[in-house]
């Protein structure tokens, strides 16, 4: 629905009649045309553009909205309001609200991202790796975006996902094998960051913390019950808070990428060689 007046997107209503027009303003210019017999609202003046909003401005303004509220929260209304102006402002910057988080993602990723291409497979992976944990810790809400099949083809992702393809093809992997381990390895990266987002949410709803939580009395039940000995054992130390999750990251990271290892091995005719080693020389990677 769209104001009867200026043409602005209007709010669907939850409740009642739907609302015709964005405010008192049209309302009341709508009532002077009427009576003056101008009933065309083509023939009432057209706002003049905003002062001072630009795209980087209106880009910048839904970041700091999906920052606040999360991405649910963000729509051209919102953003308009945000800037103060009307939500077909927008439209003069952005195309469609797809256009926009498109803009969003390549922002924030563009300044997260600062990775020179590297022909050492897993120093590429590992680096890439850590910066879409970094990402995901500071702007949870990317995760939503980013964790689909059809993600926004920002140019800073796409670097990004080249950088580590290039990478793997050079270690003689074709390039539907090298998408598949990069997917591995990105889709590790995004399963650990489901645990930062549910927390950012669950802290925003209830306002308590995870460690207040876990020392609410809620585990002892479970620890006396003795069916769980392995919680028993585990809650006889400190119980690991928020901080932990870094490190249980840091862990499977070097894990997924040891198996990446053995199958890169395998695929290049050499098997057995040790999975610990941790960086690859120019010369293994042109092999």
């Amino acid at each position: 629905m769209r104001c009867a007046q200026c043409g602005a997107e209007l709010p669907v209503a939850g409740r009642g009649r739907p609302r015709r027009y964005c405010g008192r303003a049209c309302q009341a210019r709508a009532y002077r045309a009427r009576k003056d017999g101008v009933l065309n609202r083509r023939s009432a003046p057209k706002p003049r553009p905003a002062v001072g909003v630009d795209r980087v401005g209106v880009v910048r303004a839904a970041i700091r909205l999906a920052d606040a509220e999360g991405m649910s929260a963000v729509s051209m209304q919102r953003v308009a309001a945000q800037l103060g102006v009307a939500a077909m402002t927008l439209y003069r910057h952005v195309r469609s609200k797809d256009e926009l988080v498109t803009a969003m993602v390549e922002a924030v990723f563009a300044e997260h991202s600062s990775s020179p291409r590297s022909a050492d497979w897993r120093a590429q992976l590992e680096h890439q790796a850590r910066q879409e944990w970094q990402l995901y810790q500071r702007r949870p809400w990317v995760l939503a975006v980013l964790a689909s099949t059809r993600p926004p083809l920002a140019g800073a992702v796409l670097a990004s996902v080249d950088r580590s393809m290039t990478a793997l093809t050079g270690r003689g992997l074709d390039p539907r094998a090298a998408l598949s381990t990069y997917l591995l390895v990105s889709g590790y990266v995004q399963g650990m960051a489901l645990l930062v987002v549910a927390e950012s949410q669950a802290l925003r709803d209830t306002g308590v913390r995870a460690g207040t939580w876990w020392s609410s009395g809620r585990l002892a039940g479970l620890v006396d019950s003795g069916r769980y000995p392995w919680l028993t054992e585990l809650a006889t130390g400190e119980l690991p808070g928020p901080e932990a999750v870094d490190g249980w990251f840091e862990f499977g990271l070097q894990r997924v990428l040891d198996g990446v290892a053995v199958f890169l091995d395998v695929h290049s005719g050499h098997p057995g060689e040790s999975v610990d080693q941790r960086s690859w020389s120019a010369s293994d990677s042109a092999r």
